[in-house]
């Protein structure tokens, strides 16, 4: 901005040190005072501040949720597992206690001289008395104490087994069913047959007849018979009247 001398009073430019007129020395203009920059407003502030604030609110609450989610599976496979390892413990303890009950049973039996004694599973029923329950011709009768195989003569390898358990049948037929029950997941299998000793069941696909009188077991064995249910019914008549 252009001034005056100040002591001839002449006018004098912007880029003059000393007055044209009378030569003296101009003073240069003082320098113009920096004024720092207006602050941004309050709300301009927040406006330019919001964009990057959200996305790391965003970004923290996803990661929450992962984690959230990764945590809630790796719970349910902890109990998952923790069932599974549960349900078998049980079923083993299960089994261990009904086999040292059984057993125990049976040493008590024997120690107190009510051990059962040995018995001749093929008198229990005749070749003759199996050979017309089963319309067939049995030539041969051959086991001992615990079984006896009905052989017949027709040489088509048809055939019939009676197992014999002497002692402990409750016990026996209970773990028996119990077990297969169990790997069933809790599925009945044996189909109860009336008339025939206490207790009597046909086993799953028919393959056997069991039966229990008093505490003696019986297994008659149907698949080499062509799984004659009503064959093996009046055998195991027989052999319950004479038990």
């Amino acid at each position: 901005m252009a001034g005056f001398c100040t002591k001839c009073g002449s006018p004098v430019g912007d880029d003059v040190r000393f007055c044209l007129q009378c030569g003296t020395p101009v003073a240069a203009p003082p320098a113009a005072a920096q004024r720092p920059a207006p602050a941004a407003p309050a709300a301009v502030q927040a406006a330019g501040a919001a964009p990057g604030a959200a996305p790391a609110k965003s970004g923290s609450a996803a990661v929450k949720i992962i984690v959230g989610v990764l945590a809630f599976l790796f719970l349910v496979t902890l109990l998952g597992i923790g069932s599974c390892v549960y349900g078998v413990y049980q079923v083993r303890k299960r089994a261990r206690e009904l086999s040292q009950t059984y057993h125990l049973d049976m040493t008590q039996s024997a120690s107190s001289g009510r051990a059962a004694s040995a018995r001749d599973v093929c008198s229990l029923v005749t070749k003759e008395e199996v050979g017309d329950a089963l319309g067939t011709t049995i030539s041969e009768a051959s086991g001992g104490t615990s079984s006896c195989r009905y052989t017949s003569s027709a040489g088509n390898n048809q055939a019939l087994d009676v197992h014999v358990t002497w002692q402990g049948a409750t016990m026996a037929l209970k773990f028996s069913m119990g077990a297969l029950k169990g790997i069933g997941g809790g599925q009945e299998f044996f189909q109860p047959v009336a008339g025939i000793g206490d207790e009597a069941y046909i086993a799953p696909m028919g393959t056997t007849l069991m039966f229990r009188k008093a505490d003696v077991l019986v297994n008659l064995q149907l698949h080499m018979v062509g799984n004659n249910v009503d064959a093996v019914k009046a055998i195991a008549q027989k052999i319950v009247a004479r038990l």
